[in-house]
């Protein structure tokens, strides 16, 4: 469809005619492109192993995170947790301690310690805080003897002057957690 036929040469101009059109075209020809034959330099290419890095440890840090968390709520979600909080906010000497509305010291409560309840072991402590602004630090710490729970430490510390109330030797608990009651 479009032939075009282009004359050069290095000194005359160029004349190129297409079929479909019969004016002239003029071109200068008087430069000659200079090839160098020699091999390139090689590209600078940056090393990837620094983003691969960075991407490792920003991947260890967010499955660490995310598995703290997830570990952190079924420690929260316990039974233990649940009622041992109970019997926190409402014994009398925590309260003329800390004040009335007893929960936890955080909108998002950490709680240390381990909750086993395959191997018999529950170790764990968290902080709540008062009506009066007071804070202190739950310890509980029980054992599995055969079929039966031993509390070996019930503990809550207030952070002001490290006053501790001793919860544990007030009741015994039954087999479901709930405190026994002496019928006499």
């Amino acid at each position: 469809m479009f032939r075009s036929r282009i004359f050069s040469t290095a000194v005359r101009p160029v004349i190129a005619r297409t079929s479909w059109t019969a004016l002239p075209i003029k071109r200068l020809a008087h430069h000659k492109t200079k090839v160098v034959q020699r091999e390139l330099p090689r590209a600078q290419t940056k090393s990837r192993i620094p983003w691969y890095i960075g991407g490792a440890v920003v991947g260890g840090l967010v499955w660490v995170v995310g598995l703290a968390g997830a570990l952190n709520y079924q420690r929260l979600s316990s039974s233990v947790v649940t009622g041992t909080l109970f019997m926190v906010r409402y014994d009398p000497r925590v309260i003329d301690l800390l004040g009335d509305k007893i929960d936890y010291a955080d909108k998002w409560p950490w709680i240390d310690g381990t909750v086993n309840h395959f191997k018999g072991n529950v170790c764990i402590s968290f902080d709540i805080a008062g009506q009066n602004g007071e804070r202190g630090r739950v310890r509980f710490s029980s054992l599995r003897r055969g079929d039966k729970w031993h509390t070996v430490e019930f503990v809550m510390i207030r952070e002001s002057d490290g006053k501790m109330v001793d919860l544990g030797n007030e009741f015994e608990l039954s087999e479901t957690g709930a405190p026994l009651t002496s019928s006499a």
